[in-house]
């Protein structure tokens, strides 16, 4: 598994506790995902409700490399979350704990996670390195971590929206997938409504150029009003990055929108393979301790 710079595309709003059937080339025994050991006590914490889930566009290529079983290159880009700030280790970040995910549910697919976060960063600055990744990279799936900074910083609705769309067209090109990960929800955001407005703008986005979106504002919305402990035993001890419980449940919603995302049946017709074999493998997240996380 080699790291390096990342990120990838779709509109989901995570659904903890969902049983799912991931695609997959061909048969083999159940495998049980559970998450990581940040969240081991967090019991039902992880999916205190079933959310919203809105697609875009399915993952065509990521399927078609499952269903080969080609290597999976995902490339993670974005600011602080991505880059794991408020992890306890660089290894609790999202991208590594989804890393090893996505291995579980591919057991024999070589999954290559680049994973490229720089903390503060603006989606006009991240732009200029996303473009050289997907040069460098070559990835079949990005997932792009943007916005928050944009919503607090001084930055222009319209040309946040203009540097998402030009984003979403470099990725798109290159025939990768793409999920967008919009803005952290966090309690003292400070200008909600000009906040909220940035959230819109990456759905929008998403919506009208056929791209996914990871709805993490969504969320952590959720986790804010039904999680046991609300959202704080999400956030490190800043109160605005994320912990590693938190990062944890993150990578374990992306794994299985991911999964579900790349199963479909209009990718299976499109891509002209057996994605969802007899008997379907199934991925279960649960809130039990994992070792290795």
């Amino acid at each position: 598994m080699r790291r390096a710079p990342g990120r990838l595309g779709c509109i989901l709003l995570a659904a903890a506790g969902l049983l799912l059937s991931p695609a997959a080339p061909r048969a083999q025994e159940n495998v049980r995902i559970p998450s990581p050991a940040a969240a081991a006590d967090a019991g039902p914490g992880c999916a205190a409700h079933q959310p919203m889930l809105k697609v875009n566009d399915t993952l065509e290529r990521t399927a078609e490399r499952i269903a080969t079983g080609a290597p999976l290159t995902i490339l993670a880009i974005g600011s602080s979350t991505t880059a794991g700030v408020g992890a306890s280790a660089p290894g609790a970040g999202y991208p590594l704990q989804l890393e090893r995910l996505v291995e579980a549910a591919l057991p024999g697919i070589e999954v290559r996670m680049h994973v490229s976060g720089v903390g503060g960063e603006t989606a006009a600055q991240t732009l200029v390195r996303l473009e050289q990744q997907l040069a460098i990279v070559q990835p079949d799936l990005v997932l792009w971590q943007v916005g928050t900074n944009d919503a607090l910083a001084d930055v222009h609705e319209d040309a946040f929206r203009e540097l998402i769309e030009r984003g979403v067209t470099s990725v798109l090109a290159t025939g990768a997938d793409l999920v967008l990960i919009d803005q952290q929800f966090y309690p003292t955001i400070s200008r909600p409504a000009r906040y909220e407005r940035f959230v819109s703008i990456v759905d929008d986005v998403g919506t009208r150029m056929k791209a996914c979106v990871f709805s993490r504002y969504g969320l952590m919305k959720t986790w804010a009003l039904h999680a046991p402990g609300g959202l704080r035993p999400m956030l490190a001890a800043d109160g605005f990055h994320m912990s590693d419980r938190g990062y944890a449940c993150l990578a374990g919603s992306l794994a299985r929108e991911i999964m579900d995302a790349a199963r479909t049946p209009d990718v299976a017709a499109a891509t002209h393979t057996r994605l969802v074999p007899s008997p379907a493998p199934q991925i279960v997240l649960t809130a039990g301790g994992a070792s290795g996380f």
